[in-house]
């Protein structure tokens, strides 16, 4: 059936709407998380990241809750993805709900070998919710204009939105280090843990942080007519990945061998993610 020429939507589609309707609770979902996560990564951090102290039944009991809210949020995308047609990845609400569940899947991903990721993709996943109902509450679900309709451009954002929640892991990892040397006299081997768990980060993140530049710059090309135009988000994204590609050259810069001033700068240098994905939209 159509009227004015547009088809209207199918009864499978209203049926899938009217669920994701009443399933788009992100507030709650997002204060457990937070919740959840600032109490273990305190948990962990008292432990000193020594996983045979942590117990193995609080370890099952956070999986159980990462796992339903990773099936609550890939529910909620694929949802919107049917009900509108295209990727949802076309606001700022889709985007940091997107990468809540990119770092809900890292979590799952990384915990076997570093059981500290728990609590840290708990808190930031909550964060990054809960970010997502302050920008845009939930926007209204339309068609997309043709100019963002590119595959490549869903690439890119997926791209860029994985590196940025891997950033963010190395962040909490020089936040964990600063906080077991403020309150521990022996912690020389856990903050050593924890650099190499942010170098072994480091490497994909900025890969793909640069692809998804590359890949961007490769739409902008198809949908603009120009690789590169100067403006200031692609500054800044070009910014981003020079202050990461600093400490992967530590022949050169010998003063990113030590543990506690690369834990610093990593910290300081995920305002320039802040800023590239907020400040210049703002």
């Amino acid at each position: 059936t159509t009227i004015a020429g547009k088809s209207l939507p199918t009864s499978s589609r209203v049926e899938s709407e009217l669920l994701y309707n009443k399933m788009r609770n992100h507030k709650s979902i997002s204060i457990v998380l937070i919740v959840v996560g600032v109490i273990s990564f305190l948990y962990f951090g008292l432990r000193k990241i020594d996983m045979i102290r942590v117990s193995r039944v609080v370890i099952y009991m956070l999986n159980a809750i990462i796992i339903t809210a990773f099936i609550y949020i890939t529910l909620l995308i694929s949802l919107r993805w049917y009900i509108g047609g295209h990727i949802p990845l076309s606001n700022g609400f889709e985007t940091m709900q997107f990468m809540s569940w990119s770092l809900l899947l890292f979590t799952l991903l990384l915990q076997r070998k570093f059981t500290i990721t728990i609590p840290f993709g708990l808190l930031l996943s909550g964060v990054t919710l809960m970010v997502s109902t302050f920008g845009e509450t939930d926007p209204q679900i339309t068609n997309l204009v043709p100019v963002l309709s590119s595959p490549l451009l869903s690439i890119h954002v997926v791209v860029i939105m994985m590196s940025y929640s891997l950033f963010a892991f190395i962040l909490l990892n020089g936040v964990m280090a600063f906080l077991l040397k403020s309150f521990s006299r022996d912690c020389d081997k856990q903050i050593k843990t924890l650099r190499q768990f942010s170098n072994i980060l480091l490497y994909p993140a900025l890969f793909l942080l640069t692809a998804g530049i590359f890949i961007g710059a490769i739409w902008a090309n198809i949908s603009w007519g120009r690789y590169w135009a100067w403006d200031p988000k692609e500054v800044w994204a070009l910014i981003t990945m020079l202050i990461y590609s600093f400490p992967l050259h530590q022949d050169s810069l010998p003063l990113f061998k030590k543990e506690m001033f690369f834990h610093l700068y990593t910290i300081i240098a995920f305002l320039s993610v802040i800023f590239t994905y907020f400040g210049v939209n703002f």
